[in-house]
């Protein structure tokens, strides 16, 4: 009996110093400084999606579908002539529907069809303002609006998080010298690219919406202004560094 207490003596004791050794593991063996630093970055728009359309309304489905055919060829036709490349421009949408009238228990009457396209034509920033002359020229029935951004988005928030690393050196150096330590190695780095409402920057007007009996008068008489946005990426990080001894 007194062999088995002695036995049970050390196993508790030879737990206990297991514990303490998994604890002492665990328990922090540096000290360090912790910065959450913030910095955007600011550059001219590279390209621009200019959005138009071209609707139309006629009394049959056929006669819809052909008149908005044979200004759809026209106003793409416009774009080529002014050599704009074919894979710049894109079909974003095409619609053909009836439109009708109810009233009461009498049965729907067909009033009109309306039909419609949309396109997205891929330019660089500096050729936005042209695509939209040539498009309000050729009969263009909306302009929608312009989308801005660069070519390469990656790099753009590359350069942002760059940024935002080096915002958190020179705290950390200011940190560590009005403490009385020296600043050690990078220890983690916790990285966010904020992308909301920056990058694609819609164009800040309404919509305009021309006839297209009066798009030469409008373009002459109304000229349509674009003037690019700056495309912005703003960018957080948290960086831990070690406090050298």
């Amino acid at each position: 009996m007194r062999r088995f207490v002695v036995a049970a003596c050390l196993a508790i004791l030879a737990t206990s110093s297991c514990l303490a050794a998994a604890q002492s593991d665990r328990s922090p063996t540096k000290k360090t400084i912790e910065i959450l630093a913030t910095a955007k970055v600011e550059v001219p728009a590279e390209v621009a999606i200019v959005k138009i359309g071209y609707q139309n309304q006629a009394v049959s489905k056929e006669a819809a579908y052909a008149e908005n055919t044979r200004m759809a060829k026209k106003i793409v036709q416009a774009f080529l002539d002014d050599h704009v490349p074919p894979s710049a421009i894109e079909t974003q949408a095409v619609t053909l529907e009836r439109e009708e009238e109810r009233g009461g228990s009498s049965p729907a009457k067909i009033l009109k069809f309306n039909a419609s396209q949309e396109w997205r034509i891929h330019v660089s920033a500096g050729d936005a303002q042209k695509v939209v002359d040539i498009a309000v020229a050729a009969g263009v029935t909306n302009v929608e609006g312009v989308d801005w951004g660069v070519r390469d988005p990656l790099a753009l928030e590359a350069r942002a998080y760059g940024a935002a690393i080096e915002r958190a050196r020179k705290i950390a150096e200011q940190t560590a010298s009005q403490s009385g330590v020296k600043l050690g190695e990078i220890l983690s780095v916790v990285n966010f690219v904020n992308r909301f409402g920056l990058g694609t920057v819609p164009l800040d007007t309404s919509t305009v919406e021309v006839s297209g009996t009066v798009a030469a008068k409008y373009v002459a008489n109304v000229p349509l202004t674009l003037y690019p946005p700056k495309i912005e990426r703003q960018a957080s990080v948290t960086v831990t560094y070690a406090i050298s001894q």
